[in-house]
């Protein structure tokens, strides 16, 4: 048998009524659903995906944070910033 439903808050709910006994075990499956990028993937499909390519060194982070600055001053005047 098959009935045509939606979801509604989250709960599947059937267009019209079911003649099937209280309990019946019941399995659903999504047609025209979410687009392929909702599927569930781990971080090394993700970055096949994206072409993120491993960082050569930790430095590159850094961009192009300037040598005469200090990292403490930078931090020291973001926290006078916040009083």
């Amino acid at each position: 048998m098959t009935y045509s439903g939606h979801i509604k808050n989250g709960v599947a709910v059937l267009d019209g009524a079911a003649k099937l006994p209280e309990g019946t075990a019941v399995r659903i499956e999504v047609e025209g659903g979410p687009s392929e990028s909702w599927r569930n993937r781990t971080l090394e499909e993700l970055a096949r995906e994206q072409g993120v390519k491993p960082m050569p060194s930790c430095r590159e982070l850094a961009g192009d944070w300037p040598a005469e600055d200090s990292v403490d001053d930078f931090l020291a005047f973001i926290r006078g910033a916040r009083r």
